[in-house]
């Protein structure tokens, strides 16, 4: 019993710190304090090679990993390459970012999958933690990623669905970001982006994720009603 205790005060101590980490990041992102456009700068004087990319994704995995404002990258890469160009670059380092952040929440819990699915709240999130709500949450506008890494991670989801989940649905919402970015002259701040024409696509695609998912259980509850 007491091993036991101890487990659980370790545990808690640790999912402690991951959540400081996600406030911390949320917190970064959303007030602005991480200025981009020196990071932008910065980026401007190693253009002309593939080092610039490289660097973009090591950055994007640190940031992601530990839960911090890997989006930012975002601005740079959109706005200094191509719309193809900056999809892949941007997807190829959020989803490493997303890896790199599962396996760091998977190792500080360290739950016991078993133990786990006889929790009623690991069960439920279980069952929403679907291909098709995990690509309709990284779609979403204003979605923190590192919450979806973070929780994917503790809850020790299929890697597998889950960071081909996360490449579709950063490459869908990387793609439209950097195409509306690149048709804007002028664009200053992500507010300028949040129009409805970028919007729009973004949470139609999102409501038919999640529509396909509905159809999904209803076709499985059908068999097994059979």
């Amino acid at each position: 019993m007491h091993t036991r205790n101890a487990h659980d005060v370790a545990l808690i101590r640790r999912l402690a710190v991951l959540a400081a980490l996600l406030a911390v990041g949320i917190a970064l992102e959303a007030l602005g304090i991480v200025d981009w456009r020196l990071t932008l700068e910065l980026a401007r004087g190693r253009m002309g090679g593939w080092q610039l990319a490289v660097i973009i994704v090591a950055a994007q995995f640190l940031l992601y990993t530990f839960a911090q404002p890997g989006s930012m990258l975002f601005w740079v890469a959109a706005l200094l390459y191509a719309p193809p160009a900056a999809t892949l670059i941007l997807t190829v380092g959020g989803t490493c970012g997303a890896l790199g952040a599962y396996l760091f929440a998977r190792r500080m819990t360290r739950l016991d999958p078993v133990q786990s699915r006889q929790r009623r709240l690991y069960r439920l999130l279980e069952r929403q933690g679907d291909f098709f709500t995990l690509c309709a949450l990284r779609v979403l506008p204003g979605m923190p990623h590192s919450l979806i890494n973070y929780a994917a991670g503790i809850l020790a989801l299929p890697l597998a669905r889950f960071l081909s989940a996360s490449a579709l649905g950063l490459a869908v919402k990387s793609y439209l970001y950097a195409s509306a970015l690149a048709g804007t002259t002028g664009a200053q701040s992500p507010a300028d982006l949040m129009h409805p024409t970028v919007l729009g696509p973004l949470i139609l695609i999102a409501l038919l994720l999640f529509l396909g998912r509905l159809l999904l259980m209803r076709a499985a509850r059908k068999r097994d009603g059979r």
